[in-house]
């Protein structure tokens, strides 16, 4: 079964990464433990495999990384090596209301649904999880693209269509082809079965 991880359109070390991240979302400890040791042999480091595990933040919550912080601890184990972050990027911190609002008309071609009730009945919620999403989506040691994958896969293994629409429109715009979006549903069987790439 472990040729699905064999490098295709996108890299082993990718796909592993991925699936660290996708069973930390899950809560799944055991195979997401398994997937580190397989993530660190491919050549990921603690700093990537803890950036992808921040980036699920967003759409699963703080149990991605209360679940996520032992497989930082297993790859650090592995490693050897206690990686910090890497310094600190300035990140435009959005102040306003309109500020997010702007922010989200260059997100989407029509801000969702979601957006404009955030702005009527939840500015300050609005606010922050701007922030937050803006911080956890940014390119660092893990690009942007394979955090959008991340969160594509993850909508795959639920099953929410409104997930799994914008982040591959977001994957998409950022290079995704069929065929790297065919490789993130054929990993999501690990978690979910076949009907990962039956469904969608």
């Amino acid at each position: 079964m472990h040729s699905l991880l064999n490098d295709s359109h996108l890299s082993k070390k990718d796909k592993s990464l991925l699936l660290v991240g996708l069973f930390a979302a899950r809560r799944e400890e055991q195979p997401m433990l398994h997937f580190t040791e397989v993530a660190v042999k491919s050549g990921n480091t603690v700093n990537e495999i803890a950036e992808l595990i921040s980036a699920a933040i967003i759409s699963r919550g703080i149990p991605t990384w209360l679940s996520g912080i032992e497989s930082i601890t297993k790859a650090i184990e592995l490693t050897g090596k206690t990686e910090s972050t890497l310094e600190t990027q300035n990140i435009a911190a959005f102040s306003t209301q309109e500020d997010c609002i702007s922010y989200y008309q260059t997100e989407f071609e029509q801000p969702p649904q979601w957006i404009s009730y955030l702005v009527d009945y939840a500015p300050d919620t609005l606010l922050k999880y701007s922030n937050l999403r803006t911080t956890s989506l940014r390119d660092g040691v893990v690009s942007r693209y394979l955090k959008e994958l991340l969160l594509y896969a993850i909508n795959i293994c639920d099953e929410y269509p409104k997930g799994i629409e914008i982040h591959e429109t977001n994957a998409i715009q950022l290079g995704a082809t069929e065929d790297v979006l065919q490789d993130v549903r054929t990993i999501c069987i690990y978690a979910v079965g076949v009907q990962a790439v039956l469904k969608y």
